[in-house]
């Protein structure tokens, strides 16, 4: 493996694991994060269970897309990438991408509609990863 593969491997390995991380994260938490309680003006407490159900059920809905991204990316990287299989040269940006991009838009729209913090350093981060890793795997 040359050095800009090993790179390229390296940014797609962070990914999967901030992917994987974030995902269970969000699967995992019993409630709402602190820019959900900014947003609603109410503290968790304060909210209906039908409410709270609700707003777990869309947590647990993002949190195991992310993983499942980050399971998706994984399976690329390890069974094709480093096979040296070059559809996945262009298959995982794509997939990666398309499901950050997602994330980023829904942070972004989160944002525009309530002015709250959400973390956009998440899917800027995913994305950012993923292009530089793309990137240096055209070098090889």
């Amino acid at each position: 493996m040359d050095g800009f593969t090993l790179a390229a491997f390296v940014c797609y390995l962070v990914t999967i694991v901030f992917a994987l991380y974030v995902g269970f994260m969000y699967l995992l938490k019993p409630r709402f994060f602190a820019y959900h309680e900014w947003v609603l003006g109410k503290k968790w407490e304060e909210l209906d269970l039908k409410l709270q159900t609700l707003i777990l059920a869309f947590m647990k809905g993002i949190g195991g897309a992310i993983i499942a991204l980050g399971l998706a990316i994984l399976a690329m990287t390890f069974f094709a990438f480093l096979s040296g299989d070059m559809w996945s040269y262009f298959a995982i940006p794509l997939v990666s991408l398309i499901g950050w991009g997602i994330w980023l838009y829904l942070m972004l729209f989160e944002r525009g509609k309530t002015g709250a913090k959400a973390p956009l350093f998440v899917p800027i981060t995913g994305i950012a990863l993923i292009l530089v890793g793309s990137i240096l795997s055209l070098f090889q």
